[in-house]
C-alpha cells in the first residue's frame, strides 16, 4: 500500500511539473483526473487517476509525513452498496457508492484498485434521505460516466476490483478505513433493451406513474424513456407483452383506480414503431409472441368473467389484425383438469411453449370492511388468472409457424411438492437451455399468491427437466418478493461461461435509498384482490407499504447445467426513478424508435410529436395516446 501511495505521489508532482493536471469534480457530476480517459493507460497503477473534488482540501496519501490510521473503530466507513461480488456489465455507465461516513470525517476518497486498476475519487458526503423522507445519516456518491470508463475498460473480463472507503476529518489528524467490496466487469457490452411498467411514485410527479418506460441499453445516456404515459389522462397502462424483435407489443389498459382486476381491463395490440393499434379490445389475458418475430403471439384466457373454471387453454392470434385463432385445449390431459393455463412464455427457436397451470383464488370472505361504514362483509371472487396459487411449471411443444403453428400435448417440467408450494411465472433462456421461474412457499394467502408473494424466490431448471436450483446468490435472501423473472436476449461469454442477465422485481433494500426490510413494512395490494377485497379505491396508500425495484443479476448457464447456483448477487438497475415502484421488465433485442420526431415527454412547440402521440396546449410537451 505504501508504494502505490507513493506512486500517486511521484504522479502528482510529474502532473504539477508537465501542467497536465485535469479539473477537478464532486460527486460524480464532470470530471477530471491525472490523465485521458481515452488512453488505454489511464487509471492504472502506473498511471493512476485521482479525482479531487472542487474546494476540498487535498486528501492525504499513504507514505511518510502522512496522518496516522485513526484507533476508533467507530470512526471507519462501512460501505452499504454496491454489493460484494456483483458482475456488472462494462457499459452501464453509472453506479452509486453508498456507506456510513463514520464519526466526525467530513472528506473521503473512494478507491477502485486491483493489479490493473487504480483510480481514486475524493468527495465530500452527499446526504441521502431515503425515499420515506428519513436523513440515514448515509453518503452517496455516483461515478459519472469518464470515471466509470477508468475502472471498467480495464477489467472487462478481468480479476475482481476492491471498493473501498478512506475517510478523514477536518483536522486531518488521522485517516479511517472502510470494509471492501468486490466487483467484476463482464467481457462483452450488455445489448438490447427493456419496458418496464413504473406504478406508483412516492415522492415523484404527479402524472408520471402507472405508465410504461423504456432503456435501451446500448445507448450510453443513463436515463430511461417515458414511452406509454398517462400524463393528464385517467388511465393506467402496466401489463405489456413484447415481440422480441421489438416491432409489437399487447398491453393492458385500465382507469387509474387503483385496481387489478381484469373484468374492467383491456388489451391493446400496438404497432411499437408507428405508434398505432391494430385491436384496442383484446381479452384480458397473459401474452406470449412467437419465437423471434411478430407473426402471431399467444394469450391465457385472463378474465374469467363470473365463470367457476376455464378449461385449461391458450388462444392464438395473428401479429398484424389481432385475429384469434381456434383455442388450444388440453382437456385431454388429466392433470390438467380444472387448472386454469396462465403466464406463458415461447421459446426464441420456436419450438416450445412454457406456461403455469394454476388455481384461482376464488371465495375470498372477509366479516367487515365493506359498505359504508366498512361493517359489512367483503366478497372477492373474480376467478381470473392474476390471483392464482398451487402452480406448477408445464412445457408443450410446438410444429410449424406463423398463424399455422400449432401445440402439442403438454407435460410436467416442474410440479409443486404440496398445496403450499406454488411455482410460475416461467420463461425460457434465449438458447433454450434453461427455464428460470418464481416459486413461492407459505400458509397464508398473500404468501401463496402469485401476485405480489413476499416470499417469491428465483429457481432455475433445465428445459430438458431436472432438480429445480434455487438462485441463491440472486435471491439475497428470503422474503424479498423476488418476481417475475426475465431474460436478456442475447448468451455472452464470460471467463469460458456461457451468461445471460436476469432481470426481477425485489422489495430488497436499494443501498441506503430505498428502505424495504423493515418489520413494519409489508407488502400492499390493490382493493379489488383477495389480499383487499374491499373495493376501496379512495383508501390511502399506506406509507409503510414496501417500493419494489428492479434488479438485474448475471446467471452463469453452465454452472446451472452442472447443477449448481449460477446466480451473482444481483444489482439495482441505475436508470429507474427510485421514488416509485418498477416492475415487469420485458426484454427486446432492440428499441424501436421513429426518427425526426419528438417522443414523449419533449417539447412540441414547434417540433412534430412522433406517430402516436399528441402535443399537449398547455405544457407543450408530447403526450402518449393510450387506448
Amino acid at each position: 500500500m505504501l508504494l502505490r501511495y507513493d506512486r500517486a505521489m511521484r504522479n502528482l508532482i510529474l502532473c504539477a511539473a508537465l501542467a497536465a493536471c485535469g479539473s477537478h469534480h464532486s460527486g460524480g457530476t464532470g470530471d477530471g483526473g491525472l490523465c485521458d480517459a481515452n488512453d488505454p493507460t489511464c487509471g492504472t497503477p502506473s498511471n493512476p487517476v485521482i479525482v479531487p473534488c472542487s474546494g476540498c482540501m487535498q486528501f492525504p496519501p499513504l507514505g511518510p509525513g502522512s496522518p496516522p490510521a485513526c484507533t476508533d473503530p467507530s470512526t471507519d466507513p462501512q460501505l452499504v452498496y454496491p454489493p460484494d461480488g456483483v458482475l456488472l456489465p462494462p457499459n452501464m455507465n453509472v453506479i452509486a457508492v453508498q456507506f456510513m461516513p463514520g464519526n466526525n470525517n467530513t472528506l473521503f476518497e473512494i478507491d477502485f484498485e486491483n493489479a490493473a486498476t487504480d483510480v481514486r475519487l475524493e468527495t465530500m458526503c452527499n446526504a441521502i434521505t431515503d425515499t420515506r423522507g428519513v436523513a440515514t445519516g448515509g453518503c452517496d456518491f455516483e461515478l459519472d460516466p469518464t470515471d466509470w470508463n477508468y475502472v471498467a475498460t480495464h477489467n472487462a473480463g478481468g480479476d475482481p476490483v476492491m471498493v473501498t472507503v478512506r475517510g478523514i476529518p477536518a483536522s486531518a489528524t488521522c485517516v479511517a478505513g472502510s470494509n471492501s467490496r468486490n466487483i467484476s466487469f463482464a467481457t462483452m457490452p450488455l445489448m438490447g433493451g427493456i419496458y418496464y411498467w413504473q406504478s406508483v411514485a412516492v415522492n415523484g410527479v404527479a402524472g408520471t406513474t402507472g405508465g410504461i418506460f423504456r432503456k435501451d441499453f446500448g445507448n450510453p445516456d443513463p436515463t430511461p424513456e417515458p414511452f406509454l404515459t398517462p400524463g393528464t389522462q385517467n388511465k393506467c397502462v402496466g401489463c405489456h407483452y413484447l415481440s422480441r424483435d421489438g416491432l409489437k407489443m399487447v398491453y393492458g389498459s385500465d382507469d387509474a383506480d387503483s385496481d387489478d382486476e381484469l373484468g374492467d381491463d383491456h388489451f391493446v395490440l400496438y404497432d411499437v414503431a408507428t405508434g398505432t393499434a391494430a385491436v384496442t379490445n383484446l381479452t384480458a389475458g397473459f401474452a406470449a409472441w412467437q419465437a423471434d418475430a411478430h407473426d402471431e403471439f399467444i394469450m391465457s384466457v385472463g378474465a374469467a368473467m363470473g365463470m367457476m373454471s376455464v378449461s385449461p387453454e391458450l388462444v392464438p392470434f395473428d401479429g398484424t389484425m389481432g385475429k384469434a385463432g381456434t383455442a388450444f385445449t388440453f382437456t385431454a390431459v388429466s392433470a390438467l383438469s380444472g387448472l386454469r393455463i396462465t403466464n406463458p412464455d415461447w421459446s426464441r427457436d420456436g419450438t416450445m411453449v412454457y406456461f403455469t397451470a394454476t388455481t384461482p383464488i376464488t371465495n375470498v370472505q372477509t366479516s367487515t370492511g365493506c359498505g359504508p361504514s366498512g361493517t359489512m362483509p367483503c366478497m372477492y371472487n373474480n376467478k381470473d388468472d392474476i390471483h392464482c396459487t398451487n402452480g406448477s411449471i408445464w412445457s408443450v411443444p410446438v410444429t410449424g409457424s406463423g398463424t399455422s403453428a400449432t401445440l402439442g400435448t403438454p407435460t410436467p417440467l416442474v410440479s409443486a411438492n404440496s398445496a403450499s408450494e406454488n411455482d410460475y411465472y416461467p420463461a425460457i433462456s434465449p438458447d433454450g437451455s434453461t427455464v428460470v421461474f418464481d416459486q413461492a412457499i407459505g400458509t397464508t394467502m398473500a404468501t401463496q399468491d402469485s401476485y405480489n408473494n413476499p416470499n417469491a424466490t428465483l429457481m432455475a431448471v433445465r428445459a430438458s427437466g431436472g432438480t429445480p436450483i434455487a438462485l441463491a446468490n440472486a435471491n439475497y435472501k428470503a422474503g424479498m418478493t423476488n418476481s417475475w423473472p426475465r431474460w436478456s436476449p442475447f448468451v455472452q461469454q464470460y471467463k469460458g461461461q456461457n451468461i445471460v442477465w436476469v432481470t426481477f422485481s425485489s422489495t430488497r433494500n436499494y443501498g441506503l435509498r430505498v428502505h424495504n426490510e423493515d418489520p413494519s413494512f409489508f407488502n400492499c395490494y390493490p382493493p379489488v384482490s383477495p389480499e383487499d377485497p374491499s373495493g376501496d379505491h379512495s383508501k390511502p396508500f399506506d406509507p409503510n407499504c414496501t417500493q419494489p425495484q428492479i434488479w438485474m443479476a448475471a446467471i452463469s448457464l453452465d454452472q446451472l447445467a452442472s447443477g449448481q447456483d449460477g446466480s451473482f448477487p444481483a444489482f439495482w438497475l441505475p436508470f429507474q426513478d427510485y421514488t416509485a415502484h418498477n416492475h415487469i421488465a420485458q426484454w427486446v433485442d432492440s428499441i424501436m424508435t421513429q426518427p425526426n420526431c419528438q417522443q414523449v415527454g419533449q417539447d412540441c412547440t414547434t417540433l412534430t410529436c412522433c406517430n402516436g402521440e399528441t402535443c399537449d396546449p398547455t405544457t407543450h410537451q408530447c403526450d402518449s395516446v393510450i387506448f
